[in-house]
């Protein structure tokens, strides 16, 4: 069989620099934003440094998240959309890399179809590393790496290059395809080489 034929990036320039525009609407945050160990409500802002969710914590976004820096869930945490996106989804955007590991959940608003997709601007070989679990997020890195490893899992994957190892799993859902982001496009894929590995 032939290689599908490579298709444009579904997310413009300009998709991201309006999301960037909304989370900014909701003001900015100067410097480091850590849970830890508790619960908090946030969105939507812009963030101008890195954004940590770790030891049990639980991060109810309430509206677009845009971190200048990094943003790592990790230990058990989770990160859901609140139930007012209703069968919508939400979004945080990195400039940096995208860390999500130990267990850590994400989770929809609780109504149907709702999903929240984290996206990284970053060029790195690491832009989006998602290792054990992961539940109802889309990752998004075009101009980077995304890497599920050790029995992570993720609705839909987008990136320049993506590495899937040790029973990573990819759950497309019916119609995730067709998924209308606010202001935003349909979903796509394409293939570029693959290998098998040992």
């Amino acid at each position: 069989l032939a290689d599908p034929v490579q298709i444009a990036m579904p997310i413009s320039d300009q998709n991201i620099l309006d999301w960037k525009a909304d989370a900014e609407s909701g003001g900015v945050y100067n410097g480091n934003y850590t849970v830890n160990s508790t619960s908090a409500s946030l969105g939507p802002k812009k963030i101008v440094g890195n954004l940590t969710v770790t030891n049990n914590a639980q991060l109810t976004i309430t509206g677009t998240l845009w971190v200048t820096g990094t943003v790592s869930v990790s230990n058990n945490a989770v990160v859901r959309l609140s139930p007012s996106y209703g069968s919508s989804e939400g979004l945080i955007i990195a400039e940096g890399t995208i860390t999500i590991g130990n267990n850590s959940t994400f989770s929809g608003s609780g109504s149907s179809g709702s999903y929240l997709m984290v996206l990284s601007t970053s060029t790195s070989t690491s832009a989006i590393t998602l290792d054990n679990n992961g539940g109802a997020v889309v990752l998004y890195a075009a101009n980077g790496t995304v890497n599920l490893s050790n029995n992570a899992g993720a609705k839909a994957l987008n990136g320049k290059n993506i590495y899937l190892n040790n029973n990573a799993v990819v759950t497309y859902d019916s119609g995730l395809a067709n998924a209308n982001f606010v202001n935003g496009p349909s979903g796509g894929w394409s293939v570029s080489s693959w290998k098998e590995v040992e």
